[in-house]
């Protein structure tokens, strides 16, 4: 360890991770993804902790490695070891590992292509409340990919991605009542979604309320 004066919470955290604590592992990740209290941002010594804490079960461990792995951003890039921890965390019920899963099976990165495996993903996340989940399902239901083409069960689903504050769950809300897609149309509820969006800076909602992108 290099002489520079640790921070408070550093000095705190850093005995316990040492000691092999797996919430102070992964406190100790956290500071070195995000570079703060002190700590360079350093993705390799992220991943180093993360591990640590992931290898004894930590779920939030295992989806913070995770995401590493698949953004490959600080990290190189391994969607094979993505995936991995990604499984290790949904198996413990963590809904934005099942996210990441869904997304993955449904875009066929690194993995067979699968929406019946990438909805059941999505449902569990949805189910959770996670707004990103909830959206991805309802296309699913809007195309029938994975799952039965149910248009009512794809506003279903936009309307619960909507009132999270998603604007791309509330263009597709709004789009459904624009077109009369699983609820009746109604172009003045779509535009007021449309308003809803456009606020929150969705460009696609802007052009149709006839703002600038």
């Amino acid at each position: 360890m290099n002489s520079k004066k640790m921070s408070e919470r550093e000095a705190c955290i850093r005995p316990l991770a040492e000691k092999g604590i797996a919430d102070a592992q992964f406190s100790l990740g956290e500071m070195y993804e995000n570079g703060i209290d002190g700590l360079p941002e350093d993705g390799s010594q992220a991943k180093k902790w993360y591990e640590k804490a992931a290898l004894q079960g930590h779920a939030e461990a295992q989806y913070a490695l995770a995401w590493l792995y698949d953004e490959g951003e600080k990290i190189p890039e391994n969607t094979d070891k993505a995936i991995y921890w990604y499984t290790k965390a949904s198996d413990q019920g963590h809904s934005m590992a099942h996210l990441g899963l869904g997304v993955l099976h449904e875009q066929g990165l690194g993995i067979p292509q699968n929406y019946a495996l990438a909805a059941r993903h999505f449902l569990r996340a949805a189910e959770a409340n996670l707004s990103m989940a909830q959206l991805w399902l309802g296309r699913l239901y809007e195309k029938g990919l994975g799952v039965p083409k149910d248009d009512e069960l794809a506003a279903y689903w936009y309307r619960r991605s909507a009132e999270n504050e998603d604007n791309d769950g509330q263009v597709a809300l709004a789009r459904c009542y624009e077109q009369g897609i699983g609820v009746p149309q109604n172009i003045h509820t779509a535009m007021d979604w449309y308003a809803k969006a456009a606020a929150l800076g969705n460009e696609k909602a802007q052009v149709k309320i006839g703002k600038k992108a």
